[in-house]
């Protein structure tokens, strides 16, 4: 009867030792997991407020474009309606001095497009594509 009660108290040990070990695992990988997660939530965010950045940026520069686009469109309705030809037959130089000064401008507004368009990237965070 005794070595049936030992056999149980035996077998009960390796049993007790067995679930504390498979526990053990589980407590690491539950811990690891929970880093994984709490580094995720991390991406998540930084790239919904990346997102948010992009998209706050891309309506500027929409509107931005549709000014361009009205300045344009006033440019082309005045040069057609502009007697060109005329004008530069009868003040070349003052022509001249128009021209250039009207392509000055456009620079300049070419510049300040080109570097609003190169700030866009300015506050981003690039995610590491560490394995």
């Amino acid at each position: 009867m005794q070595q049936i009660f030992i056999g149980i108290i035996l077998i009960l040990g390796f049993v007790t030792y067995y679930l504390y070990s498979e526990n053990q695992i589980l407590i690491a990988n539950n811990s690891a997991l929970e880093g994984a997660v709490a580094t995720q939530e991390e991406a998540i965010s930084s790239i919904q407020a990346d997102f948010k950045l992009q998209t706050q940026q891309l309506q500027d520069i929409t509107i931005k474009s549709q000014a361009a686009q009205k300045e344009l469109n006033r440019y082309t309705q005045f040069i057609q309606n502009y007697q060109l030809a005329t004008e530069i037959l009868a003040d070349p130089v003052k022509m001249e001095r128009k021209i250039n000064n009207g392509t000055t401008h456009i620079m300049e507004n070419i510049e300040q497009i080109s570097s609003d368009v190169d700030g866009l990237d300015n506050g981003l965070q690039l995610q590491s594509t560490s394995d």
